[in-house]
């Protein structure tokens, strides 16, 4: 088994902030109205991307299908040295009639299982691209005082060989435990955030308890990550051997994925939690 353990320092999300987001999305959701040709949101702006395909809107049962762009993940230097040649692929597209960004998408399906704000929220999303389709059920407990959330789901490769890419998993994150832990000195029972993640040959597993920042001046939250591999059925004899041979590196690359996630996460996030209810609206209905 390889266990790692890092701590990272990230900008708060206050409780109050998250209730009343969570509302705003809610009450747009609910205001707006949705069809086979679109969504139109309550200022009449129309999005033609999502449509309703089955039931009524917002029902349970109803069904949705909506298309996602997907980045770019190549790097500055590799766009540099393939510039020519996507040039060139460019110029082949536009004479077909196609672009290589127009196949640059993947289809969701979003299912309504429960829409309840005082109960539960729960929806059902199957992402279907050319090398994997991806299962997720997503659950929120009282989005009106949000206490729980948890997700599970499958990954299921296309490619051969198959077995590389299948894995399923699950996190929850216990709100009534976060945010107390991540404001006070008051230590929960367990790691209020977890997630296993399983292969068949790998379980990952991973935990997180935040405390608050030494400075206490800032407000930020500091979360100390565990995460966990080992090996699993018949094969866990190979993988420790693999495992303990890369652990080192293992151990090197969860941090790094920590960080950047953090970073990300403060980058994002202040801007967002600045905004009361009516600019956090205003910004949604301003999307295009």
């Amino acid at each position: 088994m390889v266990s790692v353990r890092h701590v990272v320092v990230v900008e708060p999300v206050p409780y109050p902030w998250l209730v009343d987001a969570l509302a705003v999305i809610r009450t747009l959701a609910e205001e707006s109205q949705a069809d086979a040709q679109g969504l139109v949101l309550p200022d009449g702006q129309v999005i033609p991307d999502i449509r309703l395909t089955q039931g009524r809107h917002l029902r349970p049962g109803s069904v949705y299908l909506t298309e996602v762009e997907v980045e770019d993940t190549d790097n500055d230097e590799d766009d540099a040295g393939d510039g020519n040649a996507k040039a060139d692929a460019n110029a082949d597209a536009d004479e077909s009639g196609t672009s290589e960004e127009a196949e640059a998408s993947e289809t969701v399906q979003i299912t309504v299982r429960e829409w309840d704000h005082r109960r539960a929220v729960r929806l059902e999303l199957v992402l279907i691209s050319d090398d994997m389709n991806v299962e997720l059920d997503a659950a929120l407990t009282s989005p009106d005082r949000p206490s729980l959330v948890e997700i599970s789901g499958r990954m299921r490769g296309d490619a051969a060989p198959r077995t590389l890419f299948d894995m399923v998993g699950r996190a929850r994150v216990r709100l009534d435990d976060w945010c107390p832990a991540a404001d006070t000195d008051r230590t929960p029972p367990s790691a209020p955030a977890a997630a296993r993640l399983d292969h068949r040959w790998i379980r990952a597993d991973v935990r997180a308890e935040p405390r608050p920042s030494p400075s206490r001046d800032d407000g930020r939250w500091e979360i100390h990550v565990t995460v966990s591999l080992r090996g699993r059925r018949l094969l866990r004899p190979v993988a420790a051997v693999v495992l303990a041979v890369a652990a080192r590196r293992i151990r090197r690359s969860v941090v790094q994925a920590l960080d950047n996630l953090a970073a990300q996460w403060n980058d994002r996030v202040p801007h967002l939690v600045a905004m009361n209810a009516d600019q956090l609206r205003e910004t949604l209905l301003s999307r295009p």
